[in-house]
């Protein structure tokens, strides 16, 4: 395990998202930069607008982003054609000045752009449409081209109103299937029609810990609670909890070993109903690629890990 011949980025990474021509890695303060299907990075990155990026997903090969500042108290979502070169955006001290709606600053080289009077809490898309959730205003379905299909109100589960924080959403999953499920603080999972916005179904998962990430791949999920827990389950039923050193930044379910391998703080985890290893490593990892046994640090750097594929 240890450095590749690979080029380093020049921004503090937060994650790295696939798309057709290769990836995009997405950095702490909002730098953007396309990599190849290699990893390296083509151009210079560039920072469309001067907030840190909340969230990020991919969908026909455009970006759409939620860029947050909560000192500034403002959001934007946006769309972002990737095949086209990213473009540079304001100084940070221009937002200062352009308050208002009408005079507002939006991302560089956008397809389109929102102002969000709410803080942008969840983000995923399918090849059709994106959905996310702004604090307390409710559930949003767009298509790609910023038509709204539907919205509903903020999910609620009863069993949670006494618990503190418990139904504050924490993650937005699209599961492939026609549905996005919302997940809150305090296990409730809410399966929402993607197409038309009906609640399919809703429940809570016992999980004695608050819920702060939720990974899924077909039936499989890895959910990291409060405690630094991390919950292995299927179809409702719990796997595997394991304990880890901090927060985890990234998960990848990979099929060919039935395994997780998860970018945690200072450690690599791999984790099935069967084995859990620890690899301790020196940074914070927070992407994984284990087809390519690759992992990408805090500090910008790549690193190899060991390839269990025979295991």
């Amino acid at each position: 395990m240890g450095g590749l011949e690979m080029d380093s980025l020049e921004f503090t990474p937060k994650c790295v998202l696939p798309y057709q021509e290769g990836y995009v890695a997405v950095g702490v303060d909002g730098e953007l930069q396309k990599l190849d299907k290699n990893y390296t990075p083509l151009l210079k990155h560039v920072k469309p607008f001067p907030t840190p990026i909340r969230d990020a997903t991919i969908s026909q090969n455009i970006l759409i982003a939620t860029w947050l500042d909560p000192e500034l108290l403002l959001a934007r979502i946006a769309a972002i054609d990737l095949t086209n070169d990213l473009q540079q955006g304001v100084n940070r001290g221009d937002l200062r000045i352009k308050r208002t709606i009408g005079n507002a600053i939006h991302p560089q080289g956008n397809l389109w752009s929102h102002v969000l009077d709410a803080e942008p809490l969840a983000l995923t898309s399918n090849e059709q449409s994106f959905t996310f959730i702004l604090w307390k205003k409710g559930i949003y379905n767009l298509s790609i081209d910023e038509i709204e299909n539907w919205r509903a109100p903020p999910a609620k589960w009863e069993q949670l109103e006494k618990l503190p924080r418990a139904n504050e959403p924490v993650a937005l999953i699209d599961c492939r299937d026609g549905s996005v499920e919302v997940w809150s603080k305090g296990g409730g999972v809410k399966k929402i029609d993607v197409g038309s916005g009906n609640v399919i179904n809703q429940t809570i998962v016992d999980l004695d810990g608050f819920v702060e990430r939720v990974f899924k791949h077909e039936d499989d999920y890895l959910i990291m609670l409060n405690d630094s827990r991390l919950i292995m389950m299927r179809k409702g039923n719990i796997l595997v909890s394991a304990k880890v050193s901090g927060p985890i930044n990234d998960a990848r379910f990979y099929s060919k070993n039935k395994k997780w391998y998860v970018a945690g703080w200072r450690e690599l985890i791999l984790i099935s109903e069967t084995s859990h290893v620890r690899i301790g490593i020196d940074e914070i990892a927070v992407y994984i690629d284990p087809k390519r046994s690759l992992y990408l640090c805090n500090d910008s750097k790549w690193n190899t890990f060991p390839n269990d594929e025979e295991e």
